[in-house]
């Protein structure tokens, strides 16, 4: 692949969709684990082997840490360099302003207050 020709953008995009490719490889195979380490934990318990079952609870537990830092890592990837891809294609559907994805500049706030919140003056 002939990289001296590319704009830095795509050469960020292509970079990024390479290491998203990894992450999630990288998900696959700690599924995967969690899997494995699932099936040791339910034939520890059944064989009352409470220290074993503790252990594969700390490794179950550090996997699913390991994971969720994967897909924010992903998501970071994705909001980063990828978005931007889908939000230019947008804006070339939708040329004219107000019409894009991103009409509502702010989150809308609801003018009553939920009941589960208590406000206090």
């Amino acid at each position: 692949m002939d990289t001296g020709n590319q704009t830095p953008e795509s050469a960020n995009r292509l970079q990024a969709e390479h290491l998203r490719a990894m992450l999630l490889a990288q998900c696959e195979q700690l599924d995967a684990d969690l899997a494995t380490y699932g099936c040791a934990l339910e034939r520890y318990q059944r064989r009352g082997e409470q220290t074993q079952a503790r252990r594969i609870r700390g490794m179950i537990r550090a996997a699913e840490r390991e994971r969720r830092s994967v897909q924010d890592l992903i998501a970071g990837l994705e909001r980063r360099f990828l978005a931007a891809e889908h939000a230019r294609s947008e804006q070339v559907r939708h040329p004219m302003p107000g019409l894009g994805p991103s009409r509502h500049g702010a989150a809308r706030v609801h003018p009553y207050p939920t009941p589960h919140r208590v406000i206090r003056t």
